[in-house]
């Protein structure tokens, strides 16, 4: 019997989000609804107010650039080569409407609306793609769980910005991305599995981040896939082993980038 899930979007167009879906597609889990947080007036102010001009420049890349944000990356292997490399076709997940699947647009992903679908589906996992916090509503009706994969190694590095962190702390070792569950918490869900990151030559932190793209694409479906088929276990973190991180001001970033070059001229 085929696996059912439900997916969760921050946009339509997002390339991790389509090249998720289409590759689960591929592996015949049958995706069975998608709901995709819109961009509205009150959002906007939400995630400026956190986010400040950094929103911005995600909004330039992700929604002005798009593609075209990766053309500084011609010598690394980025999300967009990865799409050439599978195949990929998908770009809008409006499209999946085509193959009969629910595609719904929400203002907020944690509505009764959202909640109510979730029970009507009976889905066996929810894959989050972003779109910002999952409350207990929705955690709770998800089937086992919603899952993430966060750009960080956990426990150790919870919260935001935990790419610039372990390098602003020297910490080059523990440079990674997890997959894990969501709770309540700050990342302080079940973990299915960790995954080192590692550094090349003359590396810069926005290579690094375009570097993972694609490693965090295709391990999360592997680990999706696996967990699905019952080939890996959930394994419970302890609040007390990591700790949360938050957004890095602009001198720390600068730093981190500093050390991550030092690093990468010297010892690579």
């Amino acid at each position: 019997m085929k696996k059912k899930i439900a997916l969760i979007s921050p946009n339509p167009k997002s390339l991790y989000s389509t090249s998720v879906a289409e590759l689960l597609l591929r592996n015949d889990v049958d995706i069975d609804v998608v709901f995709i947080k819109k961009f509205t007036i009150s959002r906007f102010k939400k995630e400026f107010s956190r986010d400040g001009i950094r929103l911005l420049k995600k909004i330039w890349k992700k929604l002005i650039l798009k593609e075209k944000a990766y053309d500084q990356f011609n010598d690394i292997d980025t999300i967009l080569t990865l799409r050439d490399r599978e195949d990929i076709k998908l770009k809008n997940l409006r499209e999946l409407r085509k193959n009969g699947i629910e595609v719904y647009f929400v203002d907020d992903l944690n509505s009764d609306f959202v909640e109510k679908k979730l029970k009507e589906k009976k889905v066996d996992v929810t894959v989050f793609t972003g779109g910002g916090l999952i409350r207990k509503n929705i955690l709770e009706n998800s089937g086992s769980g919603v899952l993430n994969c966060h750009m960080g190694k956990l426990p150790e590095y919870r919260g935001m910005d935990v790419v610039e962190w372990p390098l602003f702390k020297k910490d080059f070792k523990n440079i990674g991305f997890t997959v894990h569950f969501m709770d309540s918490g700050v990342d302080t869900g079940d973990i299915l599995k960790v995954f080192d990151v590692q550094l090349i030559n003359n590396e810069s932190i926005k290579s690094l981040r375009a570097r993972f793209e694609p490693l965090m694409t295709k391990k999360y479906v592997e680990v999706i896939l696996q967990f699905l088929n019952g080939e890996i276990v959930r394994v419970k973190q302890e609040n007390k082993e990591g700790k949360q991180y938050y957004i890095v001001d602009s001198l720390i970033s600068t730093i981190a980038n500093q050390h991550l070059e030092d690093y990468t001229s010297n010892n690579i």
